[in-house]
């Protein structure tokens, strides 16, 4: 009888752990620029490891993080809402980040010739010079210097690497193929948002925060309301998406306006599979566009990729230059959000965040406060972020003038806010600063990811294209919600 009874509590304690691990049975997904071998990965519900040939371990609902580097120390390359699978189209809301990821990871390959596989080298990420010149380099703007830096033997072009993401994507249609719907838009309103980041001579869409309260003055956004029915499109009345250069140029209908679908050519995207329901293959994939639009010859990348977590599909454009028919320079960028009206979620700012910022040789760590329109930084404590109020007595508001959606009349901002180029100034200083802002949603309420600010100055090349070189880098986590 007693060890029917030991048998029996035994099983009692061991029965919520057994049906615990059944409700968040561990699935595999794969990271693949080519399948990507050596990075270490680490998810929310605490799986760790590297990759091996893309293969990574998640639960359902999962932020994962992966990093260039031995363990969770390494330099983070992205952090992002876990899935069956990811590229780095999906990691970045930047065209040209997402890009220079792939020629970083190409140019890290231990066996540059055979593409099938991308191979990272344990010894050479753990290395304490690689790992410092990491922290140095700008992934939305990565040039030749840099692998000098990380003492390299080659980068490779942006060329070589749209031309690799293309191939990768052949690779995931032949391999990944499933028809589980992940999507249903049909009749549902939609809404989405654009965000202009070049013009097509290489301009650079700055939101200037001088004039962000005139009132003809618009940030370069642009937004759609719109409607899939079985066989049109209605569209509400909007913003819209004309852009002339940077600037938007806002509708004026007042009314709603049907379209036929088949006007739509567009093989990719919510329109043509919405009436079936989308697949991940409908809603994941890169593109090189180069076809005559009409006189308007267009040669750009094209990347779209859907979160199921989220609710957010991620479109991003690229021009890559002159070519046969195209004489202007052809550097246009722009980001697309959309998402169902309904799950529209902004990000509730307020509370603290862990700040890490890189800048020339060293880390540096600390944490701010923010509400009702205030930033107030404190140091760590044991290092963690305290969370009473009486630490937080240095204002730095002035520090944070680029974090431009802090007010005291709201809490929260919106997606689009936390992805523009800002142009600011320093009190009494009249060179303006420059801040490229980078978020990407991770978990279902959108707050899990990491906000980016990269720090930079301004400088043109000789064809008048205009650059951004990085002088620091700093990483937010938020901490907690409010205190």
């Amino acid at each position: 009888m007693r060890t029917i009874y030991q048998t029996l509590s035994w099983l009692s304690l061991l029965l919520p752990s057994f049906c615990l691990a059944n409700d968040a049975s561990i699935e595999t997904g794969y990271f693949i620029d080519s399948p990507v071998t050596g990075l270490y990965y680490q998810t929310s519900s605490n799986l760790s490891g590297r990759t091996d040939k893309g293969a990574f371990q998640f639960r359902s609902g999962d932020v994962v993080n992966f990093f260039l580097g031995e363990d969770k120390n390494g330099y983070l390359l992205s952090t992002v809402s876990a899935q069956s699978v990811l590229t780095p189209n999906h990691i970045s809301t930047k065209p040209s980040r997402s890009i220079n990821i792939t020629r970083l990871l190409l140019s890290l390959d231990s066996t540059p010739k055979n593409r099938q596989e991308i191979l990272l080298l344990d010894s050479q990420l753990s290395d304490a010079r690689f790992q410092e010149a990491l922290t140095k380099i700008d992934l939305n703007q990565l040039v030749e210097d840099d692998i000098k830096n990380l003492q390299l033997d080659h980068l490779a072009s942006v060329q070589e690497a749209v031309e690799h993401l293309n191939q990768s994507q052949k690779y995931i249609r032949e391999n990944f193929q499933s028809e589980q719907v992940i999507f249903e838009p049909i009749n549902r309103y939609l809404t989405n948002v654009i965000i202009k980041q070049r013009d097509n001579a290489g301009r650079l869409c700055a939101f200037d925060l001088r004039l962000r309260n005139h009132p003809n003055y618009k940030p370069p956004i642009g937004k759609l309301t719109y409607k899939i029915t079985q066989n049109s499109i209605v569209e509400y009345p909007d913003i819209g998406d004309d852009f002339r250069g940077c600037q938007i140029q806002p509708r004026q209908d007042t009314e709603q306006v049907e379209t036929p679908l088949v006007q739509y050519p567009d093989s990719y995207g919510t329109f043509h599979c919405a009436a079936r329901g989308c697949t991940r293959n409908d809603l994941n994939g890169f593109t090189i566009d180069d076809f005559n639009d009409e006189g308007d010859y267009k040669y750009r990348s094209i990347a779209i990729n859907f979160d199921p977590t989220t609710q957010l599909l991620m479109e991003k454009s690229q021009g890559l230059g002159v070519r046969e028919n195209i004489t202007h320079p052809n550097k246009g960028e722009k980001i697309w959000f959309t998402f169902p009206k309904e799950h529209f979620t902004r990000l509730n700012y307020q509370g603290v965040w862990r700040q890490t910022t890189y800048e020339q040789n060293q880390i540096d760590e600390s944490c701010l406060w923010i509400a009702n329109g205030l930033i107030k930084r404190a140091d760590l404590v044991g290092d963690q972020c305290p969370l009473s109020r009486d630490h937080y007595q240095q204002n730095v508001n002035h520090q944070f003038a680029d974090m431009w959606w802090v007010r005291a009349d709201t809490s929260t901002a919106s997606i689009e806010q936390l992805n523009l180029i800002v142009r600011w100034y320093l009190p009494k200083q009249p060179r303006p600063k420059y801040t490229t802002w980078e978020y990407l949603p991770a978990g279902e309420k959108w707050d899990k990811g990491v906000l980016y600010r990269y720090q930079q100055q301004l400088t043109k090349t000789q064809d008048g294209t205009e650059l951004l070189r990085t002088e620091s880098v700093s990483e937010y986590r938020k901490v907690k919600e409010s205190i």
